[in-house]
């Protein structure tokens, strides 16, 4: 069994005993694991938890220190042992088990609405292929019986082409759901798993709620992100040619849902096969929409 002492954070100290939060700790400089793989961290990406390479020096990498106290490494196991899966939305990464266990994988672009609509003339077809990708993601994990429990936009990355390219094993594109040390595994599925008390969310949850049913609670997240990235992508980059179409707004509050505090399962808002399953719609028709509003 694996034993968690001394786990994450890791910082590095100067010589006063004071913590130095961009720069790399010398137990992650000197870990067997990554020495191995060629691996050298440069700066801090999320201090104490995260780092990653020099762009210079060849592909970027990312290294995170993994948690043992929490479920993201056996998550990473189950979830990277069924990568090839069109549906998995998993980063392709690597789990360095010599030594303390770290999670190596590809540095890609956070998402956010300046990649989905740059040099891109159908804004609303590129957020609807975007939003399907990662509903798709969260169905999968579903299936698994794998709750995110903190999808927000600082969770889910882009292969930007420059980047794909420096990687084989990423695809040119996609986007990837990262993250899951605040994830968990039921089981039960969607549609049987009670409320349980929500861990610490980047989103924070309506009517100040504390327990909500952990598949629900995804889909809470799907509509505030989605929500966010419409406001800006039709707001501020295309604000001449009024709000977005009744039919996204109408999706993004099926989505949110009217929150009643369920204790038990959840029926304020849909699973994510039958949020994927609209989107399959939506998706067909978006470039109309786009070609009849101008947005070509």
């Amino acid at each position: 069994m694996l034993c968690n002492d001394g786990g994450p954070p890791w910082y590095a100290w100067d010589a006063n005993g004071e913590i130095q939060y961009g720069e790399v700790p010398e137990r992650l400089l000197r870990h067997p694991g990554l020495k191995e793989l060629g691996i050298v961290p440069h700066y801090a990406y999320k201090p104490g938890v995260v780092f990653a390479t020099m762009p210079s020096e060849g592909p970027e990498y990312v290294v995170k220190i993994l948690d043992l106290n929490t479920e993201e490494l056996p998550i990473y196991e189950r979830l990277l042992g069924d990568i090839d899966n069109p549906r998995n939305h998993t980063i392709p990464c690597k789990i360095v088990r010599t030594g303390h266990p770290v999670l190596v994988m590809p540095c890609l672009s956070f998402l956010h609405p300046n990649i989905l609509v740059k040099s891109r003339h159908r804004p609303l077809s590129w957020l609807i292929r975007a939003f399907h990708e990662l509903t798709e993601g969260v169905e999968y994990l579903h299936s698994l019986h794998i709750a995110h429990l903190d999808l927000c936009k600082g969770n889910v990355i882009l292969a930007s082409q420059g980047r794909a390219a420096l990687h084989e094993e990423i695809i040119d594109r996609r986007l990837y759901i990262i993250d899951f040390d605040t994830s968990r595994q039921f089981e039960l599925g969607p549609g049987r798993q009670p409320a349980i008390t929500l861990p610490q969310t980047q989103v924070p949850p309506p009517d100040g709620l504390t327990t909500f049913d952990p598949y629900s609670w995804d889909i809470y997240c799907l509509g505030d992100l989605l929500q966010r990235f419409t406001e800006v992508i039709f707001q501020r980059y295309y604000d001449k040619q009024g709000p977005p179409p009744r039919i996204v707004r109408w999706f993004i509050a099926w989505l949110i849902g009217s929150e009643r505090g369920c204790s038990g399962v959840c029926h304020c808002r849909p699973s994510a096969r039958a949020a994927r399953r609209i989107l399959d719609v939506l998706r067909l028709i978006a470039p109309i929409i786009d070609m009849f509003t101008g947005r070509r």
